[in-house]
């Protein structure tokens, strides 16, 4: 089941947990596919933001280690809630709020918080949603249900993070997801928090802090003061990146 922070954070989105966002036209119904308009694109700039037709004259800066690197990483494709049906978009049409489905091989396509582990809906008793896809699973299953997420090359951390249910209460803990990172194994649920150029990644790059630097044949991990800023709400905890029920390989 959902934890209080989990509804709270879906609440202050305007978003429900399996309809996704809530965007209601003037005559107050909701059209899925006109709610699901941009406010604003999901456009991570890369390192060196050059008009196209320099990157024509000097196709040399499409090769620059940091520049190959971006183009592995940004995210292209995400799967989202619109209503009652789970739907393939591109990546840059997401909006804080919404709701998304990430599987094995997935790059995580925007900032986002974890609200459950497993492809399919919870209910409020923590149970599977009979009606959604996929074939469940059993109580021992669920025990072993895991999320296994490499931000490798983009906070710099070593080790992949395996994020796990809490065995007290059967939730998971609202971990955030940074755009770019890769999903290993497992699958979730997460709500979209941040878009563009308010993700971790995008802020990196305008401060010169991407891609993490090497020292001795290892990722430098980015501290934590390098991730505060402006004493903003939304950065909380935005390095608390190995909470509770978390572990490294």
């Amino acid at each position: 089941m959902l934890s209080q922070e989990q509804k709270d954070l879906l609440a202050s989105l305007s978003a429900n947990y399996k309809t996704g966002r809530s965007l209601s036209s003037s005559n107050g119904n909701v059209n899925e596919h006109e709610s699901h308009r941009c406010e604003e694109l999901n456009i991570i700039n890369p390192p060196l933001n050059c008009p196209k037709w320099a990157c024509i004259i000097l196709p040399c800066i499409n090769h620059i280690p940091s520049m190959k690197l971006f183009k592995s990483i940004v995210p292209r494709e995400a799967e989202v809630r619109i209503g009652s049906r789970w739907v393939c978009y591109d990546a840059s049409s997401l909006n804080r709020g919404d709701i998304i489905r990430l599987s094995e091989g997935d790059t995580v396509p925007a900032d986002a918080r974890l609200l459950s582990l497993g492809p399919d809906f919870v209910d409020d008793d923590g149970d599977e949603e009979e009606e959604q896809d996929g074939d469940g699973f059993d109580q021992d299953e669920e025990a072993t249900l895991e999320l296994v997420v490499d931000s490798n090359h983009i906070t710099g951390e070593t080790k992949p993070r395996i994020i796990s249910l809490n065995p007290d209460n059967k939730t998971v803990n609202a971990v955030e997801l940074f755009a770019g990172s890769v999903v290993l194994h497992g699958e979730a649920i997460a709500v979209v928090t941040k878009i563009g150029g308010d993700v971790l990644l995008s802020r990196l790059i305008r401060e010169g802090k991407w891609p993490p630097k090497q020292r001795q044949g290892e990722w430098q991990a980015v501290s934590q003061d390098d991730h505060e800023q402006d004493g903003d709400d939304d950065n909380d905890g935005e390095v608390s990146i190995m909470a509770n029920n978390q572990r490294v390989f």
